[in-house]
């Protein structure tokens, strides 16, 4: 089994089912959407990922009813970050400069999801052939949205990312219409219809491009 960031991360399977996603990215980033000013960090870069898992909890728990307290949050944010690599700086505590940084991260993503029915954090995704179960991050209905807290714009990545997911929930019987996404440091979203998506990226339809794409999961599945 494989990761859905390893599946995504094959270039040879998204130049063979989304030969022009790079059309998508260009137009992402030209049509995006504020959410107020930027959010300016004062802390080292090796900081910035445990600052934007802890402002996706925060958002979470502030969602869910705020049952957790803050030193909880910031607990499981680290747990969660310091396995990943280059996390040395990671393992101090927030200071109350970065928590103020954290509640203007959170305070984007809530503010996007404000008005929204059917808010799930952390939505499962099914497995699919070779490529292991899985979570994104927020599903509303029939909208995934997927969290880059970054200072860069929006990347092929993570589209290969979103339509990865997307595809198996497609597999799974489960239909999103839209991908959503959204970067709470630069305050910025987009939105895009998946039927646009797929013409755009591939000149294929949305069913089209979903069935390409886990015809490659399952196999590679029989390949392995």
């Amino acid at each position: 089994m494989i990761s859905a960031g390893t599946f995504a991360r094959q270039n040879s399977i998204w130049d063979s089912c989304a030969p022009a996603l790079g059309e998508v990215v260009r137009w992402a980033n030209k049509n995006s959407q504020p959410l107020g000013k930027s959010v300016r960090s004062y802390s080292e870069t090796g900081r910035h990922s445990l600052l934007a898992e802890v402002a996706f909890l925060l958002a979470k728990n502030n969602t869910d009813g705020g049952r957790l307290t803050r030193f909880k949050i910031e607990e499981d944010a680290r747990k969660f970050v310091t396995r990943l690599p280059r996390s040395e700086l990671s393992k101090t505590p927030l200071t109350k400069e970065e928590w103020a940084e954290v509640d203007k991260l959170s305070g984007r993503i809530e503010q996007y999801l404000n008005g929204k029915i059917g808010v799930q954090f952390s939505p499962t995704i099914p497995g699919c052939g070779v490529v292991d179960i899985t979570f994104a991050d927020i599903q509303c209905a029939s909208e995934l949205i997927e969290v880059k807290a970054v200072t860069r714009p929006f990347r092929s990545m993570d589209y290969r990312q979103i339509v990865t997911y997307i595809a198996m929930l497609h597999a799974a019987g489960h239909q999103i219409n839209t991908a959503t996404l959204l970067n709470p440091r630069r305050s910025r979203y987009v939105s895009i219809n998946i039927e646009d998506l797929a013409a755009t990226a591939s000149g294929k339809s949305k069913v089209e491009v979903m069935h390409d794409i886990t015809t490659w999961m399952i196999g590679l599945q029989v390949s392995a």
